[in-house]
């Protein structure tokens, strides 16, 4: 069956064209069976690039909780507990070497 208007082109199927038989495929037939998984495909990387998108919408809302808009971090309240105790650890070393340091210097005189 030929198209009016389409310059001799040949509308429908004609076993004998070299593009609806490959190696003993009919082309048709395998187009027809692999859309349902490509569009299966499209459908579950579409899913996972919304995912990713609220992922990133969730970092993103938690980053603008720990740093300001000059760049500051916000310190959370575990953390500066947390820096507050290892300051008077710090404090405690220091000041007990410092003790050491000037009986050392005490005992060399």
């Amino acid at each position: 069956m030929r198209h009016p208007g389409s310059g001799g082109a040949v509308i429908g199927y004609c076993p004998d064209h070299p593009y609806n038989s490959v190696m003993g495929f009919n082309l048709q037939s395998v187009i027809t069976t692999t859309a349902p998984l490509l569009f299966a495909a499209v459908g579950y990387l579409m899913m996972s690039l919304n995912e990713l998108e609220n992922r990133l919408y969730q970092v993103e809302s938690r980053m603008m909780q720990l740093v300001t808009p000059d760049g500051q971090i916000v310190p959370s309240p575990n953390n500066a507990i947390a820096r507050q105790q290892l300051r008077e650890n710090l404090m405690h070393i220091i000041h007990d070497l410092q003790v050491r340091l000037s009986l050392l210097e005490a005992k060399g005189q």
